[in-house]
């Protein structure tokens, strides 16, 4: 897997990264209400594209750890 630096990087920390990128869009939803105007629909709006963010991000990593287990040789 030497040969793959950043499918090892996926395939150990993949779970820390989904969870970073999920948080992302919260983050930003946050940081955009106290830029300007506070509504709850900011917040709903970061809350659901993290949730979908964290999905995609997830499905992604799974992917990779099965190609990694499959194709790789160790």
């Amino acid at each position: 897997m030497d040969q793959y630096p950043t499918l090892k990087i996926i395939a150990e920390k993949g779970d820390l990264i989904a969870v970073v990128m999920g948080l992302l869009p919260v983050l930003a939803a946050l940081a955009i209400g106290v830029a300007f105007l506070w509504h709850w629909l900011i917040i709903a709006s970061g809350v659901v594209a993290g949730g979908l963010l964290y999905g995609l991000t997830r499905s992604y990593v799974e992917l990779v750890r099965v190609i990694a287990d499959v194709m790789i040789p160790r």
